[in-house]
């Protein structure tokens, strides 16, 4: 079994949509999940990756590998809530909020197959 068919992480990819305020009036931002437990491998950015990005204007910190097409934009949010395929759940306080700057194409190769690679970059001000 290669790493592609097995890929060490679990994150949600989450959307954040504008809802009416409350008493104000005004809209308040709020994060709707657009998928669950889909399998990932986030990895710290290469020192090459931060300053290709830095020169494009985006701030990234992290990546995130998938098998397949993602389907996420520059407006989600990714959320590594397990390690380790899932053996290892990340308490609710502590999972990872990746906010993603740059989606590629199927192009990323591992030698072993085709990965989809999302740029991204962690968040401390969102709230799982």
């Amino acid at each position: 079994m290669s790493l592609l068919d097995s890929l060490p992480h679990l994150c949600t990819v989450q959307k954040t949509v504008a809802t009416r305020g409350t008493a104000a009036g005004g809209t308040k931002l709020a994060a709707s999940n657009v998928s669950t437990g889909v399998a990932c491998w986030e990895q710290p950015a290469s020192a090459r990756e931060i300053t290709e990005y830095d020169k494009r204007g985006m701030s990234v910190n992290r990546k995130v590998y998938f098998a397949s097409d993602p389907g996420v934009e520059e407006r989600h949010v990714i959320l590594i809530t397990s390690r380790d395929a899932g053996v290892t759940s990340i308490a609710a306080a502590d999972q990872i909020a990746l906010e993603v700057r740059a989606v590629s194409g199927p192009d990323a190769s591992a030698g072993l197959g085709v990965l989809y690679k999302v740029m991204c970059e962690e968040v401390t001000n969102i709230t799982p």
